[in-house]
């Protein structure tokens, strides 16, 4: 577990993204919960511009880098974070679609792992492909994530101290 300066949940701490999945599947009414979770994000004006995309184990292998590939393709599921750049209420793009986006992505993990399914995050992906495989149309492939169970252990990475992360001006 991570040491902290401060009394946080252990359920923070302990949180990892393993490379080592069992050979286990993911019942589908915890997956939906992972995905309902995710989508009580905030968002700003409500948008909710997040899209998860769930498809074929072997069609979203294929789109992953070589090296993620190797161990992620053992994974319960795969699935693709895409977002919505504009906004449906004026059609202007939506700066912030990213950024909600990656925060219902954090629900979907925190969720996930509240249930024992972890989850790792991958940049490692062909973007392009998966706009074209996944018929994407104007979303924004943003990340893919393995779900699964796991048994590895882990050395938990340190983390920035606060005196890092927090800009004092």
């Amino acid at each position: 577990m991570r040491a902290t300066h401060y009394d946080l949940d252990p359920f923070f701490s302990r949180r990892f993204s393993p490379t080592e999945f069992l050979d286990k599947p993911i019942a589908d009414a915890d997956l939906m919960a992972i995905l309902e979770a995710a989508g009580t994000a905030p968002s700003c004006f409500n948008e909710q511009p997040w899209r998860f995309v769930l498809a074929d184990h072997g069609v979203m292998v294929s789109l992953l880098a070589e090296a993620n590939q190797a161990w992620a393709s053992k994974a319960a599921r795969l699935l693709l974070v895409a977002a919505d750049g504009h906004f449906v209420r004026n059609g202007k793009p939506n700066g912030y679609a990213a950024f909600d986006s990656g925060t219902a992505w954090g629900y979907l993990g925190m969720e996930a792992f509240k249930r024992g399914i972890m989850v790792h995050a991958m940049a490692g992906f062909d973007a392009a492909k998966a706009s074209e495989v996944l018929l994407l149309g104007e979303l924004k492939p943003l990340a893919m994530v393995a779900l699964g169970y796991s048994e590895q252990t882990h050395t938990q990475t340190p983390r920035k101290g606060l005196d890092e992360i927090i800009l004092r001006r």
